[in-house]
Parts: structure tokens; C-alpha cells; sequence
């Protein structure tokens, strides 16, 4: 059975990046009928920031070389430890069972939400890290969509493009993991246009990068 894993990060309700991931999302649920879906909004339901617990955790996993998720799960040892695995933990298999995985992450500040970074934050643990020598880790083979939004236009060739630490970020993140050789980004841009006065003269060229991203969508969920 197919599985699609769906994360939100915007805090704004109705938010671009979150109409993209919804675009993918209800696409691909109508093309897979028997598949699984699960979703998390990290926002209305914010994931702990990491924590001295599970830092000493992945600490000992690291130092004692641990590549086994089975070893891993079980690695916590003392009460304060085994809380903050527990919340670590969930995050970890929903990844492991998806064979799709969707995120939603508008740029901020150049950069991905906090809500974003505090998930990733948790889920990056020493067995999950791909081998340096072959780029194969436990999440190779998954497919990785990006629903973007920004405020400007960070795109190559346009004057901001070294602000993007965005999608830099991203892949550079999720190929530590393994999830990079599947990754499609689909980014809306410019969509301060619609209310910072500067940015009115761009209105028609953000309406054909969010059709463009919405098109992005639909077909990649088909696929």
C-alpha cells in the first residue's frame, strides 16, 4: 500500500505553500484510493525543539557508531531520555513507512519555518544518515516534494538568488539523509506582490509562478 506522508509548516491558514501541498496532496490521494495517508501540521501542532535528553541520546548512538534503527530505538536509558524519545520516535517511523513525502515550507527570513527545522531537527538521528561512500541510507528510494512559497523572486538569475538559503538548505539537509535523489521543488514566487506596493508590478508574473507550481502539483501527484 502505497503511503504518503503530507507536513505543513506555515502558520498562515489558507497559506500559498499549504494550497500547493493540498493541490499534491488531494491529487495523489484520488490517483492512490487504496494508499495511506498521513498528515501533521507542525504548526497547529508544533513538534518539542530538540532537547538536552535527546542530544545525549544521538550523542551515544554517533560515539558508539550505532547504524541499526532497531539498536536506536531502544537507546534511551534514563527517564528524561525515554520522554523525549518518545516524542522523537513516531516522527521517525511515519518516515521510514512513507514511500512519498510532501512538505509544505515557505520561506522565511531567506530560510525554512522553525517549525520545520524543529521536526528535522528530531528526526535526523546517526542511523538515518546516509552512507558518506555510496550516498544510500534507510529513507533512499522515497520520493521528496517541496511545496514552496516566497515573498520575492529567488530564482537563478534574478538579484536575490544568493538569499536562497531555502532550497539550499533543503537539499543539502535532506541528502544527509538520503532523500535527495527524488526531490522536486515547486516553488511559488513573488507573493509579497499581492500586498507590499513595491512589489505590484510583478502581480502578473507571481500569478503564472503559482499556476505553474499548482500545474507542478497535480502532475507530479499523478505520478
Amino acid at each position: 500500500m502505497p503511503t504518503l506522508l503530507h507536513l505543513d509548516s506555515s502558520p498562515r491558514r489558507g497559506s500559498v505553500s499549504r494550497q500547493i501541498s493540498g493541490e499534491f496532496a488531494q491529487t495523489w490521494r484520488k490517483t492512490n484510493p487504496d494508499g495511506r495517508y498521513v498528515y501533521r501540521d507542525l504548526t497547529a501542532d508544533p513538534v518539542p525543539h530538540i532537547d538536552h535528553a535527546q542530544i545525549e541520546v544521538m550523542h551515544r548512538l554517533e560515539a558508539e557508531g550505532v547504524r541499526s534503527l532497531d539498536v536506536a530505538r531502544g537507546a534511551a536509558r534514563t527517564p528524561e531520555e525515554e520522554a523525549s524519545w518518545a516524542v522523537t520516535w513516531p516522527l521517525i517511523e511515519e518516515l521510514l513507512e512513507a514511500d512519498t513525502i510532501l512538505l509544505g515550507v515557505p520561506m522565511y527570513n531567506f530560510s525554512v519555518p522553525s517549525t520545520f527545522k524543529a521536526w528535522f531537527d528530531r528526526v535526523l538521528i546517526a542511523p538515518l544518515i546516509a552512507d558518506p561512500a555510496t550516498g544510500q541510507g534507510p529513507l533512499s528510494g522515497k520520493k521528496v516534494v517541496v511545496a514552496s512559497a516566497r515573498g520575492g523572486a529567488y530564482g537563478p538569475g534574478t538579484p536575490r538568488h544568493e538569499f536562497d538559503h531555502q532550497e539550499t538548505y533543503l537539499k543539502a539537509a535532506l541528502g544527509m539523509v538520503g532523500l535527495a535523489s527524488d526531490l522536486t521543488f515547486l516553488h511559488a514566487e513573488l507573493t509579497k506582490s499581492a500586498h507590499v506596493a513595491r512589489l505590484f508590478q510583478f502581480q502578473e508574473m507571481a500569478a503564472t509562478s503559482y499556476l505553474a507550481a499548482i500545474d507542478g502539483a497535480r502532475t507530479h501527484g499523478e505520478a
